[in-house]
Order: C-alpha cells, then sequence, then structure tokens
C-alpha cells in the first residue's frame, strides 16, 4: 500500500487502493491500518473536512495487513497567495503554449484564440526544467524565492542541488484566485499512467507498457496473482476480464485503463518542494473580454455581476463555460469541496450558486450525498440560494460539452 504523510501526525493519505472503496486519491489511514477516513462508501461515524465528508471504518482482524511504502517528505510550508503569484507570473513568461496544446484547445475544445492568450496556459516541457526554473530565477528577487513554490524543487546534481521542476510533459491550466492572482496549476498530462482495476480474488501490478495496437489501444505486461498462481498477461486498454466459475459466479475482474488525466502541480515529496493542498486552491474564471480589465489584486464585480456563480470541477471546464455563458465560474476540486468555495463566494458578494457537475456524476451514490450535504453546509453557513444545474448525459457529459452542442441545462432549486 503506498501512502503519502499528511499534516496529522500517524495519519496517512493512501495513494493505492482503498481497502474499503477500492479507489484511489482522498481517502485515509491510520499507522496501524486499523482505520480508513473512506470519502465515498459511509459509516455511520464521519467528519467533514475542506476536501468532503469522511467515514470512519474500523478494519477486522480478518483483513490482510499490506506492506506500507511510504512517501519520502522533504516539503516547505506552501507560500502566501500574493508570493505564488509573483512567481507564476514570472513562469508564464519563461515557457510558451505549445502549437499542439494550442491545436487542441482551439480544435477539440473551440476555445476563441484571444481566450486561450488571455488565460495563459502553458505547456510543461519534456526537458531543460532547470533552464526554466533558472529563468524565472532570473525575474525574480533570488533562487530562496522558490522554497515554497508548489512545483519548483531542489534537485541534486554534480555540482551541489539545483533548482528544477515536477510534473508530467502536458498542458498546464492555472487557477486564478477571486484576486485575479494564479496560486496553482493542473497539469493535463499527455499519456497518462496505465492501471490495472481489479474486483474479487486477484492482485496484480503492471510489469511495463508494450507497443500498442495499430488502433491506438495501449497494452501492458501484467503480473496477476489469482490464488496460488502467478500469471504473466499481456492486456489492452478498456478490455475487460472477467473470470466465472464452473457454476457461474463471479471470482474476479480486470481492466487495463489509463489513470488520471488531470494532476496538480505540486513537488511535495520533494527535497525543498511544496505540497498544493493546505489548502487546495479553487479557481474564478471570467468571459475572457473580462480577463484584460481584472488587474491583479482587485475584485471582480466591478467588471461583472458576481451575485450569481456557477460552481463545476475542472478550471479548463469552467473557463469554457464561463466564454459561453457569459457568467463568472468557480471551479472546486471535487464535488465534496464546497466548503472551500464559501468564503471566496461570501467576499464576492454572491447570492445564488448554481452546481453544475457533469451529467453522469450526479447519478452516483457519493456525489448524491454532497449534494445533499452541500444543501445541509449552506442552509447552515450562508444566506445564499443553491441551485442544481441538469441535463441528459446524452447531450454532454460537462457543463461546457452541453453548451458546446448549442444547449442550455435546466435550473432547479436546491436550497432557497
Amino acid at each position: 500500500m503506498r501512502l503519502r504523510r499528511t499534516r496529522h501526525v500517524g495519519w496517512y493519505e493512501i495513494m493505492s487502493q482503498c481497502p474499503i472503496c477500492g479507489k484511489k486519491g482522498w481517502c485515509g489511514i491510520n499507522e496501524d491500518q486499523t482505520i480508513v477516513h473512506c470519502m465515498r462508501v459511509p459509516s455511520d461515524k464521519f467528519k467533514d473536512t475542506d476536501i468532503g465528508r469522511q467515514y470512519t471504518h474500523y478494519l477486522t482482524e480478518h483483513i490482510p495487513r499490506e506492506k506500507i511504502e511510504v512517501e519520502v517528505s522533504n516539503a516547505v510550508e506552501k507560500r502566501s497567495n500574493d508570493h505564488l503569484n509573483r512567481v507564476y507570473r514570472a513562469l508564464t513568461r519563461e515557457i510558451p503554449l505549445s502549437a499542439r496544446h494550442a491545436n487542441h484547445l482551439m480544435n477539440d475544445r473551440m476555445m476563441d484564440d484571444q481566450s486561450i492568450r488571455l488565460r495563459e496556459y502553458r505547456t510543461m516541457p519534456d526537458r531543460d526544467r532547470y533552464k526554466v526554473a533558472k529563468g524565472v530565477i532570473g525575474r525574480i528577487s533570488s533562487d530562496t524565492d522558490l522554497l515554497g513554490v508548489p512545483g519548483f524543487f531542489a534537485q541534486e546534481g554534480r555540482y551541489g542541488p539545483y533548482w528544477t521542476m515536477a510534473g508530467d510533459t502536458g498542458l498546464m491550466v492555472p487557477f486564478r484566485s477571486i484576486l485575479n492572482e494564479i496560486i496553482g496549476w493542473q497539469i493535463r498530462v499527455d499519456k497518462p499512467k496505465l492501471e490495472l482495476t481489479m474486483e474479487g480474488s486477484i492482485k496484480g501490478n503492471i510489469l511495463e507498457e508494450v507497443e500498442p495496437l495499430p488502433n491506438g489501444l495501449r497494452r501492458a505486461k501484467c503480473s496477476l496473482q489469482v490464488q496460488d498462481k502467478t500469471l504473466e498477461v499481456i492486456l489492452t486498454e478498456k478490455d475487460k476480464k472477467i473470470c466465472n466459475s464452473k457454476s457461474g459466479q463471479f471470482v474476479f475482474s480486470v481492466r487495463l485503463q489509463q489513470g488520471t488525466k488531470y494532476w496538480w502541480w505540486s513537488s511535495g515529496s520533494k527535497l525543498n518542494g511544496a505540497s498544493i493542498g493546505g489548502p487546495l486552491p479553487v479557481h474564478l474564471a471570467l468571459p475572457y473580454p473580462c480577463l484584460p480589465y481584472w488587474k491583479t489584486g482587485e475584485d471582480p464585480s466591478g467588471l461583472i455581476d458576481c451575485s450569481e456563480i456557477w460552481i463545476t470541477e475542472g478550471a479548463m471546464k469552467a473557463d469554457l463555460a464561463a466564454d459561453m455563458m457569459v457568467k463568472p465560474f468557480m471551479a472546486i476540486p471535487g464535488t465534496g469541496a464546497f466548503r472551500l468555495a464559501l468564503e471566496p463566494l461570501k467576499q464576492l458578494g454572491c447570492r445564488h450558486v448554481v452546481l453544475a457537475y457533469d451529467a453522469d456524476a450526479v447519478t452516483t451514490p457519493e456525489v448524491q450525498r454532497s449534494l445533499e450535504l452541500c444543501a445541509e453546509f449552506f442552509a447552515k453557513e450562508s444566506d445564499m440560494a443553491l441551485s442544481l444545474a441538469m441535463w441528459d448525459v446524452s447531450l454532454g457529459k460537462g457543463i461546457d460539452d452541453l453548451l458546446r452542442a448549442n444547449y442550455v441545462p435546466q435550473v432547479s432549486s436546491l436550497l432557497a
């Protein structure tokens, strides 16, 4: 089991599969492997956090303890928004947006060329990152200004440590505070890591990726442990293998699939790096014609009516939706992370919040619970009205897909 240290002594974030829900990310476990705080499977005992409700589960004795691999943390405290903005603005002058990523935004996302330029998307380079870091240092006061800035870290070199940058190669999407400060980035990675999704009496791991099929589907050589047998097989992406017993009972299933496409640009596990958390950023997206007039450090309510703000997941999705609806959008890290939005919404003078989660997401039990908790939270902590934007998934998965297809969502009240 791969774990990452948290701010709470004796507790870790589970980076591999959670023993309760079987999914990766967000869930936590204590050092003794006796208690799990699961984000997806309900229990009678729970606690509410900035990223959502964590349900307490006690692991019974018959559940085998797994070997723990804890990520080594040499991180420092994340710096202030003002400092992050100064460094990240310098970064935007050191790296361009690649032609490939610009074409993706224009042709696949149907984003206006001026919007792409004003939103300052960038491309994480695949080489010579130390040169980029050196260029950033040259634009700011000193190399110590990179301390506490997520994404940058110190690499041990032949002649001592030097500054460079973490993260996979991909499209970089900036997160802006309500004062137009760039306070974080997500990377839409060009080649997401392959992962195994397994259910039932099976364990396994990926040994290596092999040549893809002519149609582009990726393949990997995998080691699978079924009962007392170990098999080496080549699996193809999206091809789910299911095994049933002779009597027809389910035994196990395994599927090879691409992992998460969007990753926070962070360096918390590296020397002198910093985690993006504490707290995670939220992103305010304004329609792009507002951006030339939105000065850093200024409230945007003088440029656009902020009494109604729509909330979705993902900064790029929020950017696209803001352009097409000509409304302010706020992007949160997950459906359960609505608490992070409350103070920024209050500061903007928001009176009506519209939740625009993905159409397929709102049908899942955990998101339905998040909606109920969100309504309870806003009823208790604010006097804002709360509504839900809904549409048929056949018209588009996300609010951006729906709008590109020239449809608009139906808005229903959750909290008057």
